[in-house]
């Protein structure tokens, strides 16, 4: 009986905090997630690129990646990350979102001295989440029973990213990167632009996962140990 009480105890132990998270997400709405996620602390990066850098949860996995997107796999569909370093390096803060009643969730975000927002849609038996948040954006499309785990994972990506000030002042400086404001906008909704339904098809499942790099698979170069 002491030995079974001795296991229990280690099983507890070990899996005890992810378990707590998984409770914990299932009895919480999408405020009390966001902000949950966004005050609590912040990830050890696991993935580095030129300017900036940001973890991947379990679960994910990178797929393509430039110099300011990357792609990811997340129960395979594509995940897509924009990130804004010319708008973190100069420190624009022109998020003037509304919140929309047509939507499925709208809201403003201000939190940690950061604005942003989250927005999400519903597409049928699916949703389309627009999650902006520290300089840097998601978008994928989600089923309804991964909405609030993916909202969680999607709010500790954005929370992890981290921009290395001095490669930015160089990068920008010089002109390296292929930025063009007026093509993507990542302070600004779809809705905004008449086209947030409009989403391209590849959110959509894709079992062709030949060139997925899995989270705990990435090479040295893009890793932060």
């Amino acid at each position: 009986m002491k030995k079974i009480f001795i296991l229990l105890s280690i099983i507890v132990l070990t899996t005890g905090c992810s378990m707590y998270n998984v409770v914990r997400i299932d009895n919480k709405n999408i405020d009390d997630i966001v902000d949950l996620v966004l005050k609590g602390k912040k990830k050890h990066e696991n993935v580095s690129l030129d300017g900036y850098a940001y973890y991947l949860p379990k679960g994910f996995s990178l797929y393509e990646k430039t110099e300011t997107n990357s792609i990811l796999y997340y129960n395979k569909s594509r995940v897509y990350l924009y990130v804004d370093v010319v708008s973190y390096y100069h420190r624009v803060t022109n998020v003037d979102f509304e919140v929309s009643n047509d939507s499925y969730y709208s809201k403003k975000l201000d939190t940690n001295g950061l604005d942003g927002y989250l927005e999400i849609t519903k597409l049928d038996s699916k949703y389309f989440v627009e999650y902006m948040y520290n300089y840097s954006k998601i978008e994928a499309v989600v089923n309804e029973a991964d909405l609030k785990s993916a909202i969680a994972d999607f709010s500790t990506i954005l929370r992890s990213v981290t921009y290395k000030d001095t490669i930015l002042a160089t990068l920008i400086g010089e002109n390296v990167l292929d930025y063009n404001e007026e093509v993507f906008n990542i302070f600004r909704p779809k809705r905004e632009d008449g086209n947030f339904l409009l989403y391209d098809e590849s959110y959509e499942e894709d079992n062709n996962t030949n060139n997925v790099v899995e989270e705990d698979q990435l090479p040295i170069d893009e890793e932060i140990e």
